[in-house]
């Protein structure tokens, strides 16, 4: 056996220390591995959400031209003879779907998601900074907890209220995380007629958004079976109940955001937020908010008071058909950047990372909500999903909300409702699942 001595051990031992302070920067961090530079075009597939050409411009074409000068991207739009089956067929499946969660399921059926957690480590990428409950939602969506997806920005919604109602019936603004019953109290005083005008203190819009703020199951997976019987979602439907047996509630000649914004005739609504910043700010730039409106943080049941809503994020899947997917990969990465992180928050749309930096700078740009209570979005922490399956969003979300429907034009017995609704959601899944065979 050959021996070393102490001093050919010493130089030797210098030596691969040399090679590993070569192998990472002045920070201590791995560099980011040699790429190839060859101009390549990156395909970004936006499916069932809002993002507009001037944000995608904004968001992805110039900070990523600006770090990857290679790097051309170009959006795909869903639409007539553009569905993801059409993609498929044609052999064009684009590069990144974006996207939100509610949808993975559905490309995942379509078996063209690419799994991350592999790559990410290979690519040193650094997602420590991403809220906890989005990556813990993602991995909901996983077969064995696999990350299927990255973040864009995330969702939030706000209890709206109407200042002018308030003021006309000696009502005091709501308060941030208030209760449930609190709610109701609210609602009793401001649900009349005045001056033969209809007015409702509350509208919920429907159960489906009441139930993620327990994150309620839609299906149990294991049996294929809808467990919307179950005595949470009865306390659901109870809830919904209190609002639209109020006397009058029913002689609205619309409810929801349009009853809302438009007619101003209800006081309360809660409401996501990419569902009224955009539409208020070019109203306002245009004259033409008339809504005295400002905000407060959802309420909740006392149980899950300061929470909001499960998790709804916008998000970007990398397809497994995809032949640049590391370049594909490092444009996703590059959307968790503090640098794009804080340019949404300015815009107006919620960032996925952790830290006040992002939330101080949230709607910087947009002159509609200056002087409003931004904090209340930050008030009720997005919820982690409930464990999702494939009949969730295609069979039985719509049946819940057509059961509040019901509900409210019959003030049918909720417990026969339910059951009803549910006999209806286990036979279509039960349909779905042969048809499949």
């Amino acid at each position: 056996m050959k021996r070393f001595s102490s001093k050919a051990l010493t130089i030797m031992l210098f030596s691969a220390s040399l090679m590993g302070c070569a192998q990472t920067n002045e920070t201590g961090t791995t560099p980011e591995p040699k790429i190839n530079t060859e101009p390549k075009t990156i395909t970004v597939y936006r499916y069932g959400v809002n993002l507009t050409d001037e944000e995608f411009q904004k968001f992805f074409v110039e900070p990523v031209k600006k770090k990857y000068p290679h790097l051309t991207l170009e959006m795909v739009v869903s639409g007539k003879g553009m569905n993801p089956e059409d993609l498929l067929a044609a052999g064009t499946f684009p590069d990144i779907i974006f996207t939100s969660n509610n949808m993975f399921q559905a490309f995942k059926d379509l078996k063209v998601v690419q799994p991350l957690d592999e790559m990410i480590k290979k690519d040193g990428a650094e997602l420590k900074k991403v809220q906890p409950v989005i990556m813990e939602s993602f991995r909901e969506y996983g077969d064995r907890g696999e990350l299927v997806a990255l973040p864009f920005s995330i969702n939030v919604a706000a209890l709206l209220y109407n200042k002018d109602l308030f003021n006309k019936f000696g009502v005091e603004y709501p308060k941030d995380l208030m209760t449930w019953d609190e709610v109701i109290a609210l609602a009793r005083k401001l649900t009349r007629n005045e001056g033969g005008v209809q007015y409702a203190g509350f509208d919920s819009t429907g159960a489906s958004l009441i139930a993620t703020q327990l994150s309620l199951p839609f299906v149990d997976p294991k049996t294929n079976k809808s467990v919307i019987d179950s005595p949470e979602w009865i306390k659901v439907y109870k809830l919904i109940n209190e609002f639209y047996r109020m006397p009058g509630f029913n002689d609205l000649k619309q409810i929801g955001r349009e009853a809302f914004i438009t007619d101003q005739t209800i006081a309360m609504l809660p409401l996501w937020a990419d569902n009224f910043t955009g539409r208020f700010e070019t109203e306002f730039k245009k004259g033409a908010l008339t809504l005295n409106w400002d905000m407060a943080a959802l309420p909740n049941f006392p149980e899950a008071l300061g929470t909001g809503r499960e998790a709804n994020v916008h998000a970007m899947m990398l397809s497994n058909l995809s032949d640049k997917k590391d370049d594909a990969l490092r444009v996703m990465t590059y959307m968790l950047s503090d640098e794009v992180q804080t340019a949404i928050a300015k815009s107006g749309r919620f960032s996925t990372l952790e830290g006040a930096e992002f939330e101080k700078v949230f709607g910087a740009e947009l002159e509609s909500l200056k002087g409003k209570h931004i904090e209340a979005f930050f008030k009720a922490k997005p919820r982690k999903i409930h464990t999702p399956t494939k009949y969730d969003q295609t069979i039985v979300r719509g049946l819940t909300d057509a059961a509040a429907e019901e509900l409210r034009k019959t003030n049918k017995d909720i417990n026969t409702l339910v059951r009803e609704y549910k006999e209806k959601a286990d036979k279509a899944i039960a349909e779905a699942i042969e048809k499949s065979k």
